[in-house]
């Protein structure tokens, strides 16, 4: 009887960013968000490190090398071989957006999962830069979990359909947080 490999865990790490980091994120998203033109499936602008570099090159190396505290935190969590980030952002959803169901690295079509515009993504970061908000946890529906977003908290996890995730809702107050995305092929790290 063929052995089924186990399931990798949710990485939690709280702490991971300083209030005063989770404050300097916020900031810098607030001043430079509109300058971008990537925007996420609420229309919602995605600082991006590029445009970053662009206004405030020191901010954005400081950023990046927070992406880099979380990468090794994955890193060392699932056991990988070297990660690479592949792209980050600093996002804020507002009151009465959300995002649906989805994998980061997959799509699910007739009833099968097939690589989606990002397959080089391998695990996925999402560090949490505020709490006051209501609504919008970090849910894997089909897990049965929820994970409620606190200030410096590190959420790691594969980009896989193992773990199709979603956000509900934003009740009130906006949400703001630092998704990452590493990848086991430097070809397609970010350029720094």
């Amino acid at each position: 009887m063929a052995r089924k490999r186990p399931i990798p865990t949710i990485f939690l790490s709280e702490n991971t960013l300083s209030l005063e980091e989770c404050t300097l994120l916020i900031t810098l998203y607030d001043r430079h968000s509109e300058l971008t033109s990537r925007r996420d499936y609420n229309s919602r602008p995605l600082l991006d490190y590029y445009t970053l570099r662009r206004v405030d090159s020191k901010s954005a190396s400081l950023v990046h090398g927070i992406t880099l505290r979380c990468k090794k935190k994955v890193e060392v969590h699932f056991g990988t071989a070297e990660l690479f980030v592949e792209s980050f952002f600093v996002a804020c959803l507002f009151t009465g957006d959300s995002h649906i169901p989805h994998a980061d690295n997959e799509r699910l079509e007739n009833g099968g999962w097939i690589p989606n515009h990002t397959p080089q993504r391998d695990y996925t970061g999402i560090a949490y830069l505020n709490e006051d908000f209501t609504g919008g946890a970090l849910v894997f529906p089909e897990l049965d979990v929820v994970i409620t977003p606190k200030a410096g908290l590190l959420v790691g996890f594969p980009s896989n359909h193992d773990f199709v995730h979603a956000v509900p809702e934003v009740l009130s107050g906006k949400r703001y947080s630092l998704p990452v995305w590493f990848t086991l092929n430097s070809a397609k790290a970010m350029q720094v």
